[in-house]
């Protein structure tokens, strides 16, 4: 269809709508943006009409509800991108940096990297006296079960929310306005979206958008997002599962062990979570570091 590969197409001089390559990136990013609340908030409306029961009778996160949560957020997304695709005449996968012959092992390195690092910051919380850990309850008949289902849902909050917010914007913003404008907007919406959490506080949504960074440089390094989707899945996997730590203020049930805070709640992350602490601006500054001082090695 003539539709098809609009916004590729230049018409005329470059002006404030079009540049040399056809419609801008701030307007390819606000157009998607659109699309994105637009169905966010055409969902919520339906939801609302089909009062549903309470998702979270224990006031506890449960995988079930997670997957639909997470769904709600994805559907959208994908549909924003598929749209926005179909405008430059681009598969949507290639629109969204999801094209990747190793996608498998990258995803897999970062599930692991993700929760290796949750790990080192639920260890310096330990060590230092601002959380206790305890045995989660789980017996062993369901232990493996559930370490499955939480690996599952966690991955695919690494997917929805990856893709989301360093899908198709990212990869527009880059090639638009380079990659500092494309890390700054997603890492700083990242960030803001976090602060509807009702459990979040403001060093949590500062530490999210510094997560958003940190994915945003493992994407530029790597080439792929699937590198960061397995990061941002694993570092969930860890919080939710491994060490049953509240997330944005909500604990989560069949875990393998469960975290309690102690102390000063901007050391120890307090109800918010481990997010919430002061030292998990430490790792994932250390991280963010890491990948801007990371050189890959040449081929030999």
């Amino acid at each position: 269809m003539a539709i098809y590969g609009w916004l590729e197409r230049a018409g005329g001089k470059p002006g404030w709508w079009r540049g040399a390559d056809g419609v801008r990136a701030g307007w390819r990013g606000a157009m998607f943006l659109l699309l994105l609340v637009g169905g966010v908030v055409a969902e919520a409306g339906l939801i609302a009409g089909l009062h549903l029961p309470h998702p979270m009778p224990g006031g506890l996160l449960m995988p079930g509800f997670m997957v639909f949560n997470e769904a709600l957020l994805l559907l959208p997304a994908w549909l924003a991108s598929l749209a926005m695709a179909r405008l430059e005449g681009r598969r949507v996968i290639a629109a969204c940096g999801l094209v990747d012959a190793r996608r498998d092992g990258r995803c897999a390195k970062g599930f692991a990297a993700g929760a290796v690092l949750l790990g080192a910051l639920v260890l310096a919380l330990w060590g230092s006296g601002h959380a206790y850990l305890a045995w989660g309850g789980l017996g062993a008949g369901v232990l493996i079960g559930y370490a499955v289902v939480w690996a599952a849902v966690s991955l695919l909050i690494g997917i929805a929310e990856e893709f989301t917010f360093r899908g198709y914007l990212f990869q527009a913003l880059s090639q638009g306005g380079g990659f500092g404008v494309a890390l700054a907007v997603t890492s700083l919406i990242f960030g803001l979206i976090h602060y509807t959490n009702s459990g979040e506080g403001l060093l949590g949504v500062g530490n999210a958008a510094l997560a958003g960074a940190v994915f945003a440089l493992l994407i530029r390094r790597t080439g792929s997002l699937w590198a960061s989707i397995g990061l941002h899945g694993g570092w969930d996997y860890g919080e939710n599962f491994l060490f049953g730590a509240h997330d944005s203020g909500q604990g989560c049930a069949f875990t393998l062990l469960q975290l309690s805070p102690a102390g000063a709640p901007w050391l120890s992350g307090g109800d918010t979570g481990p997010e919430g602490s002061l030292l998990a601006t430490g790792i994932l500054a250390a991280a963010g570091l890491a990948l801007l001082l990371w050189r890959k090695k040449a081929p030999a």
